[in-house]
């Protein structure tokens, strides 16, 4: 069974020359090869065949590869997506993984070791170059934060006062029950508040919500 892949990259000679590599393998098939993020958003939703796996530039116009990257696990979290790009900066690799990348790659990386990354990625691994590699060992060692993380808010909902205290209480770490005793309201109360707020702020876990906050 051959891969199904696309490319996001506004190098068009770059995109070109990987989809000419990868097709000589013949274990591969192009879906579409798109130049800008809001590009292959569109092929994905009018389409109903979607690859398994994309291969994303980060740096180009508009909508930057990590910020696609967000939109399109938003949409289709099956997708497999790997970030190809020539930088092995620590921003972009705390933010590509914070938007649900699934792999890491250098764009000069040889055909075998791409063609290992589909395998691995497919097969639920996390294919980084070595480089990228070594960079995210470091950064998990040293407990890495950059200043300022990628936060998508067009979507998100103001919070509302209630909200806004109860998310305040989660960030002392104060428990579900122990809001409930301070608000004077049920546990089942401060639940649907909390539904509220990851819905509101598109966040699905504590983890990412104290990340927001940290933030904001």
């Amino acid at each position: 069974m051959k891969y199904q892949v696309a490319i996001v990259d506004d190098n068009d000679r770059i995109s070109a020359q990987i989809a000419e590599n990868l097709l000589m393998t013949d274990e591969v098939d192009i879906l579409f090869i798109a130049d800008r993020g809001k590009e292959a958003l569109e092929w994905l939703k009018r389409s109903r065949t979607h690859p398994q796996i994309i291969l994303m530039d980060i740096e180009m116009p508009g909508m930057n590869g990590i910020e696609t990257t967000f939109k399109i696990k938003d949409l289709y979290s099956n997708i497999r997506i790997i970030m190809l790009t020539v930088f092995d900066n620590e921003v972009n690799i705390f933010n590509a993984i914070k938007s649900g990348a699934s792999g890491y790659l250098l764009k000069d990386e040889t055909l075998p070791r791409m063609m290992d990354a589909l395998k691995d990625v497919m097969d639920g691994g996390i294919p980084m170059s070595p480089p990228i590699a070594r960079k995210a060992m470091e950064m998990m060692v040293t407990g890495y934060k950059p200043e300022r993380q990628i936060m998508y808010t067009e979507k998100q909902e103001e919070l509302t006062k209630r909200e806004l205290e109860i998310l305040e209480m989660m960030a002392e770490g104060q428990n579900l029950q122990q809001i409930a005793g301070v608000l004077f309201i049920s546990p089942f109360t401060v639940k649907k508040h909390i539904e509220n707020i990851y819905s509101k702020l598109h966040i699905k876990s504590r983890v990412e919500l104290l990340l927001w906050y940290q933030q904001a």
